[in-house]
């Protein structure tokens, strides 16, 4: 049995989602076994399952998306928007890397490669639930690799010293949580890492993209990092 790291409360509450039923039948006996964690509900994509997120409130979700990756992004956009603390961990098999980039930039707190062991999966869920990321290196590697052979729109092809300028906009507070965007914290983790509320961390973000002319977290990093 895969033992808990320290930072993980004795039980933490657990909902499964996909629409593939019998992954998810093996997947939730094989979470029953676990003395750490309780399965509180399962089921598949669809308006009775996030009503049952709102009331049941799990600890962490376990959503496997890539069967249907465009309608189940919106369910866990809508799901962000309701439950601003959700803590996702998407196990993804067969979602392309636009798709996955997709999902990150919505706010889930990590991306399992449902080829990998349960052992594995353990580990993830319960780094997430410490409060941390969890995202596999292949895949990051996979998203560098494409961004890489993806031509950089014109806000990006600037020199260095433009990009500093358009930063120098930026107010104090702003710029931490650029520097906190760019390490790979989430909206929940910035927040408790400033002390101050979820509602008020998207609100700079939201700012933050007018202002310096981007569209999400991603294009942000790219964006900051060109200071290095």
């Amino acid at each position: 049995m895969q033992t808990p790291i320290a930072t993980v409360p004795s039980t933490r509450t657990v909902m499964v989602l996909d629409d593939q039923i019998f992954y998810r039948d093996i997947l939730v006996r094989l979470l029953d076994m676990q003395a750490h964690l309780e399965v509180i509900g399962q089921g598949d994509f669809c308006d009775q399952a996030m009503s049952m997120i709102i009331n049941l409130e799990p600890d962490i979700i376990l959503a496997a998306p890539c069967l249907n990756p465009e309608a189940n992004l919106f369910f866990i956009e809508q799901l962000l928007s309701k439950r601003q603390n959700a803590c996702i961990l998407l196990i993804a098999s067969s979602c392309c890397t636009e798709d996955l980039v997709k999902f990150i930039c919505s706010g889930v707190s990590g991306i399992f490669l449902k080829a990998r062991n349960f052992e594995i999966l353990l580990k993830a869920i319960d780094r997430v639930l410490a409060g941390e990321l969890w995202f596999e290196r292949t895949l990051l590697k996979s998203i560098v690799d494409t961004a890489d052979r993806t031509p950089l729109a014109q806000p990006y092809t600037n020199t260095i010293d433009n990009t500093n300028n358009k930063l120098d906009v930026l107010s104090k507070r702003e710029l931490q949580i650029v520097e906190l965007v760019v390490k790979g914290l989430n909206t929940n983790s910035i927040a408790k890492t400033l002390a101050i509320s979820e509602k008020t961390v998207r609100n700079h973000i939201y700012s933050i993209y007018g202002k310096l002319e981007v569209s999400d977290r991603l294009e942000l990093a790219r964006f900051a990092s060109q200071t290095n």
